[in-house]
């Protein structure tokens, strides 16, 4: 069985609903998602449907190192964004509201293919789809209270390279082997490489809890918790699982040892952490035509760090036990998660009575620590700008649309990885005092390098009110 205990999840986008012009004080149908509190003043019955796109551009140019030189992979990958939601009054009810939304808040479509980073990610595809249920009451006539309970369904399919000859020590590295046909394999050589293949897919429940105030005529307050999501029978955690496809392509050298298309396959279950995510926000209504908004967001990434991996069963035992063949019992992988604060400055311009436009500039720290960040795993602090508007050409109908761009903060990063870490390791026959870096997750192939990535994200939206 395959176990890790802290897979690399995607990160949350800035826009989670893209085009729409909310947040978490705002009554809105996305106030599903944002903060179930704020259904208690959206009067009448709504249906919402809200798409984009974030477009990933930029570059990993990584340092040369002892054994191969340096060089320079682009960064061209999209991820999706969606949301549709249904929120009612109930005929008219002054006091309860609810609704329902179904949304995709995590998605990542990672994409380097045989790449100078494949030893740290080939493709990295994870996509999360949530359903909500919510309703918001009203406690007093500024003071309302929210709740929803939310679904999510969670798919990964994560492929990267294991470089194997660091685990058999010098004699692999740096001494002629058969392994390398007869050369000394040095680092990151390609017949000392395996590919590794995870999959899994698993559900899990979490809950939304907010509440709205409205402490003078023209001002809203509102808080949120979006709780992490829990498994049945696995408290936070959502195992990932399949029995089929997982497994390793072995070392070019020992191929003939399984099917020539699947390699040697397994079984593997794959522990996710969804994290818990706070929303502060405060909206101040200046005049008719002008409003101001800011907020906060909070999301605990940091709740697991590491990476803890096991692969066994199928017939991954035709690899053999040597150690540049076999697959490790358990090893580490450092992901260098962190939590993260975002903040937010926007504002709502009435520019006609069925125009409304709304600037939105946020910064959020970096939910990776830069010298772990490598290419499962970039993140780094973050400016972001966009624009949305809203159209509303007749009573029924909303029309939005959004456009922005993230610029990511990376530079330099990536320093903490080394695979000559491991061949000390092996060398000193596994002493802790020659081993820090491999029992925390860091005996990897180099990362060290100059990041870059821009995402430019584009929206659509329509919306029904009745």
């Amino acid at each position: 069985m395959y176990s890790d205990r802290a897979v690399a999840y995607p990160f949350l986008p800035p826009r989670p609903v893209p085009s729409a012009i909310a947040g978490p004080t705002d009554p809105h149908p996305a106030a599903v998602y944002y903060n179930p509190a704020a259904l208690g003043p959206l009067t009448g019955n709504h249906v919402y449907l809200d798409g984009g796109a974030r477009v990933h551009l930029g570059s990993v140019q990584l340092n040369a190192n002892e054994s191969t030189a340096a060089s320079s992979t682009p960064i061209s990958w999209s991820d999706l964004a969606s949301f549709v939601a249904a929120t009612t009054d109930v005929q008219g009810n002054e006091v309860l509201h609810g609704g329902i939304a179904v949304y995709t808040p995590y998605t990542d479509f990672t994409q380097y293919g045989d790449t100078a980073v494949r030893y740290h990610a080939r493709q990295h595809t994870m996509a999360v789809l949530g359903e909500s249920l919510a309703a918001s009451v009203r406690v007093t006539s500024r003071f309302w209270i929210g709740a929803g309970i939310n679904f999510y369904e969670a798919w990964l399919r994560y492929n990267y390279d294991r470089d194997t000859a660091p685990y058999g020590g010098k004699a692999l590295v740096d001494q002629p082997n058969a392994l390398c046909n007869g050369a000394a394999c040095g680092l990151e050589n390609p017949l000392a490489s395996q590919q590794v293949h995870l999959r899994g897919f698993n559900w899990g429940v979490g809950a939304t809890l907010g509440i709205l105030v409205r402490p003078i005529d023209r001002l809203w307050l509102s808080l949120s918790w979006i709780t992490r999501t829990y498994s049945p029978g696995r408290g936070p955690d959502m195992a990932l699982y399949d029995d089929q496809r997982p497994g390793v392509t072995p070392t070019p050298g020992l191929a003939h040892l399984c099917n020539p298309t699947l390699g040697c396959t397994g079984n593997d279950q794959i522990s996710v952490v969804l994290p818990d995510v706070v929303y502060f926000g405060l909206r101040l209504e200046g005049t008719p035509r002008f409003e101001f908004e800011a907020g906060a967001r909070y999301v605990n990434y940091g709740a697991r760090r590491q990476l803890d991996v096991s692969l066994q069963g199928g017939v991954l035992d035709r690899l053999g036990k040597s150690a540049d063949a076999r697959v490790p019992p358990q090893f580490l992988i450092d992901r260098g998660f962190q939590d993260a604060w975002a903040f937010w400055v926007s504002g709502r311009w009435r520019v006609r009575d069925n125009i409304r436009l709304s600037p939105m500039l946020l910064f959020e720290t970096s939910a990776v620590s830069p010298e772990v960040v490598n290419a499962a795993s970039i993140d780094g602090n973050k400016l972001d700008l966009s624009l949305t508007a809203e159209w509303k050409p007749t009573r029924l109908i909303r029309i939005g649309g959004h456009v922005g761009g993230t610029a990511y903060l990376l530079g330099q990063a990536g320093q903490a990885f080394s695979s000559r870490a491991v061949v000390d390791c092996v060398e000193h026959a596994y002493s802790l005092d020659y081993c820090g870096k491999v029992s925390s997750g860091q005996g990897l192939p180099s990362a060290d390098g100059q990041y870059t990535m821009f995402v430019l994200h584009l929206g659509a939206s329509i919306g029904f009110d009745f």
